[in-house]
């Protein structure tokens, strides 16, 4: 009987236990003046947005009093004791947000809304109070939790007191050893880089296994005295390739010493081969000719081989890229291509098939971006070329009743914000009676994608508002990241009309990405840090395919013909 009472008892205590548990989760659960309460809320964010930091704080503390489980309330109270120097404060609050798991609040002066960009706050709020174990401590969680500025806080001013500090160097691969030599560097330099991919990567073993990965990293530490500076560049190249999915790459000029040169011609892959459409001053007599192979390769084989250094989400990367790849003699040399990495030989041929070699050597130069398809040299642009470098801008075209928009980046002009640009896009479309949205995401290799919803919902407008119109979205190659997130989106709430190449990501795609600098060579990279499942779970499509196919021809190029546009008309006239 008393064995059966212990056992009604124990019941007893762990119900009442849970119980407390859950209201301890949820505590704070009623206001009594709810509507004053969001009142004060939305005063207390307006606040934030204007940097009023001291009056922000009178406001959350209540808010935050009143009710418990709003995490956004604690972010913003906790960014704005940082702001106010009250660095103690602001730890316990931040905590809170993460507790609660977070935020993703945007907009919001000096503060950004992922856990990890929180964890890093509290790590510069603990040093500003001069304890280093802390801060050490919540900089090893923000790194664990994938932070992807991490070489960017080697210098920041918030770590300057303990900047030189062993344990604060250790973290980005760095000590204070004056004394290395070259393979000592590059040995470290690789460490850190198989160290940065766990730390970094969603998924580092999607592709290749973690055995395997180790294994290339160890062979390469082995061959490090037999090979220079750019050829261990170029083995690097080879590794970040094995992890598959195009945000992984290497920027090959940032390094202090061995930095790649590239050849002094631009080329570009059309459905009629590999062409010359840009060079360097005194090489511009070669833009139009056809580029048959380099050295011994055809440029088919060379394409295919550049798929070694080129970690890709598909094929479509493969001639998006692979022009840029076989641009860099070194990664020539690293494939197999060529022997002499300082002169290369190639086969090219003038609009009448004569054919000639020509011996170019490499110079030097600064990445900055993927390369885009160039403007043409000396003729009228077409719609499609005109303004690249501007984010966004759009045309009208009364007599179709049509507007075309290109989106060319993900980012927010100064000027006009994306969301104002979409308000204008939807005023014209109002006004002036569109039928025929065209949309041109070719240029488009993504950027900021938490900005795309005002872009999303001018499209989902127009359908609405318009129901008897027409969308066209325009896509390729280059379409891309963010770009692909926005494509899919669409797709998923539209019904488009698809026009061009296949796009050059997956509907579900391992996304974004972190940066790595290796300590001692100064090299750069990105490495793919998040998973982004924009379509359906079951969605394994390699991209999305168009339904109006069309690819771009060195003829149409050279001669400023858009055929994507141009069939998109005779779909609008047959209307």
């Amino acid at each position: 009987m008393k064995v059966k009472s212990l056992k009604i008892l124990s019941i007893l205590f762990l119900f009442i236990l849970n119980t407390i548990n859950t209201f301890s989760q949820t505590r704070k659960i009623d206001i009594e003046n709810t509507i004053e309460y969001f009142n004060q809320r939305n005063k207390a964010i307006n606040l934030v947005k204007s940097k009023k930091w001291k009056e922000s704080i009178e406001v959350l503390k209540t808010l935050t009093t009143q009710y418990e489980n709003d995490a956004d309330l604690f972010y913003l109270l906790g960014l704005s004791y940082y702001e106010t120097g009250q660095f103690a404060n602001a730890t316990i609050v931040l905590k809170k947000t993460i507790e609660s798991g977070g935020t993703i609040l945007r907009d919001i002066p000096t503060g950004s809304a992922p856990s990890n960009d929180i964890m890093i706050k509290i790590a510069k709020a603990y040093a500003a109070d001069g304890d280093k174990k802390n801060s050490l401590l919540w900089l090893q969680k923000g790194f664990a939790s994938r932070y992807d500025e991490k070489p960017f806080l080697k210098d920041d001013p918030a770590f300057k007191i303990f900047n030189t500090d062993d344990e604060f160097l250790a973290l980005f691969g760095n000590d204070n050893q004056t004394k290395n030599t070259k393979k000592e560097t590059w040995i470290k330099d690789i460490s850190y880089l198989e160290k940065r991919i766990h730390e970094l990567h969603y998924s580092p073993n999607q592709s290749i296994s973690r055995t395997e990965l180790s294994k290339e990293f160890k062979n390469l530490k082995t061959k490090i005295t037999a090979l220079n500076d750019e050829q261990v560049i170029v083995e690097l190249m080879k590794i970040v390739g094995r992890l598959g999915n195009g945000h992984n790459l290497i920027i090959p000029t940032s390094p202090n010493k061995g930095a790649l040169k590239k050849l002094p011609v631009q080329f570009y892959k059309f459905n009629d081969g590999l062409f010359i459409v840009d060079a360097e001053i005194g090489f511009e007599q070669w833009i139009g000719y056809k580029v048959e192979s380099i050295e011994n390769t055809t440029i088919e084989e060379a394409l295919q081989r550049t798929n070694t250094i080129n970690a890709r989400d598909n094929d479509m990367q493969t001639l998006w890229l692979g022009p840029y790849y076989l641009g860099l003699p070194y990664v020539l040399q690293g494939i197999g291509i060529i022997k002499n990495a300082n002169r290369v030989t190639i086969t090219l041929s003038d609009t009448r098939g004569k054919s000639q070699k020509v011996t170019m050597n490499p110079i030097i130069w600064k990445f900055s971006d993927f390369p885009r398809i160039p403007k043409l040299k000396n003729k009228k642009q077409p719609l499609f070329l005109s303004k690249m470098k501007n984010p966004y801008w759009y045309k009208l075209f009364p007599e179709d009743n049509s507007i075309y928009v290109q989106f060319n980046i993900v980012t927010q002009k100064r000027k006009q914000s994306l969301l104002d640009f979409n308000l204008e896009i939807r005023n014209q479309i109002a006004q002036n009676g569109i039928q025929n949205l065209i949309l041109d995401l070719r240029h488009n290799h993504g950027g900021n994608g938490s900005i795309l919803p005002p872009m999303l919902k001018t499209v989902i407008n127009f359908e609405v508002t318009s129901p008897k119109g027409k969308l066209f979205v325009i896509i390729g190659r280059e379409t891309f990241s963010a770009a692909q997130n926005l494509l899919t989106d669409i797709t998923k709430y539209t019904n488009p009309i698809i026009v061009g190449e296949p796009s050059g990501s997956k509907p579900n795609h391992i996304g974004e990405a972190g940066w790595f600098k290796l300590p001692y060579s100064g090299l750069m990279g990105l490495i793919s840090t998040q998973f982004h499942q924009t379509s359906k779970a079951e969605d394994n499509r390699k991209w999305i395919a168009p339904h109006i196919p069309i690819s771009l021809s060195s003829i149409d190029y050279f001669n400023g013909n858009d055929k994507a546009l141009n069939i998109i008309n005779e779909v609008i006239k047959e209307k």
